[in-house]
C-alpha cells in the first residue's frame, strides 16, 4: 500500500505541476549512475544522462560524469569531478545547433539526520568550457543544493529538493533554480532506482522534466560499514 500511495503521489504532483503551465514542455532525463564505495574514505561515481526536451525526441544534451569523494569525517565530505555535455538547443532558433561543453567542479557535502530524515546539502563551484566554432567560452557557476529524504521502508523512500544557481562573474547573478522530489526504491544493495519530477526556473521560459534512473552502487571496500 505504501508503495501505491508513493507512486500516485508523486503523479498528482507532475500532473498538478503541468497543468499549471500550460506553455512549458514536458520533457524527460533518463539517467545511468554507479556510486562505487573503493576504501572506507574514498568512493568513485560515474554517470550518463540523456536529457530529451520531449519524453522520447528532441535530445537535449547528452551528458557524462565521473567524480570522486573523500569522506573527511561523519557528516562531512569532499568530492571533484568532471564532466563532458553535448548540447542540442535547436529547437531555440537563436542558439547554434549544437555544441559542446566540458566541466570540472568541486563539491562540499554535509549530511545530518532529523528523526527518520536525511538532510543533505551541497554546495558545488563548477567551471564551465563551452567550446564552440573553435573557440572556447569560460564561465562559472556556483550551486547550493538542500534536499529532504525520508524512508517509508527499508526499500522505499520520497525526497524533496532545491537547488539554486548563480553566476559567478557574469550577470545576471541568478542563473536558474531546480525544484524536484522522487521516489526511491531499494531492489539491493547493488540497485537502486528513482522516479522524479523536476521543474526548471529559468530566466525566461520553465521546463518540466520527468527523471527516471537506475544507480549501482558496489562495494569494493570489502568493509560493510557504510
Amino acid at each position: 500500500m505504501k508503495k501505491i500511495c508513493l507512486v500516485i503521489l508523486l503523479l498528482v504532483a507532475v500532473n498538478a505541476v503541468s497543468q499549471n503551465a500550460e506553455n512549458d514542455e514536458l520533457g524527460a532525463w533518463y539517467i545511468l549512475a554507479s556510486n562505487s564505495k573503493v576504501s572506507e574514505k574514498f568512493s568513485v561515481q560515474l554517470q550518463t544522462q540523456f536529457r530529451f526536451f520531449e519524453l522520447a525526441s528532441e535530445i537535449q544534451q547528452f551528458k557524462i560524469r565521473t567524480g570522486v569523494k573523500y569522506r573527511i569525517m561523519k557528516g562531512l565530505s569532499v568530492g571533484a569531478g568532471y564532466a563532458y555535455f553535448r548540447n542540442d538547443f535547436s529547437y531555440q532558433s537563436e542558439i547554434p545547433e549544437s555544441f559542446d561543453e566540458h566541466r570540472i567542479v568541486e563539491d562540499i557535502l554535509l549530511d545530518h539526520t532529523i528523526g527518520k530524515a536525511k538532510i543533505d546539502h551541497r554546495a558545488r563551484l563548477e567551471n564551465r568550457f563551452i567550446v564552440q566554432n573553435g573557440t572556447t567560452d569560460t564561465r562559472h557557476w556556483f550551486r547550493y543544493m538542500a534536499k529532504f529524504t525520508y524512508p517509508f521502508s527499508d526499500t522505499w523512500s520520497a525526497d524533496i529538493y532545491n537547488e539554486i544557481w548563480l553566476n559567478v562573474g557574469n550577470e545576471p547573478t541568478f542563473a536558474q533554480n531546480w525544484l524536484g522530489l522522487g521516489v526511491g526504491h531499494k531492489f539491493s544493495d547493488l540497485i537502486k532506482s528513482r522516479i522524479g519530477f523536476q521543474r526548471i526556473h529559468l530566466d525566461g521560459p520553465d521546463f518540466n522534466r520527468l527523471l527516471l534512473g537506475i544507480t549501482f552502487t558496489p562495494d569494493f571496500s570489502g568493509s560493510s560499514t557504510p
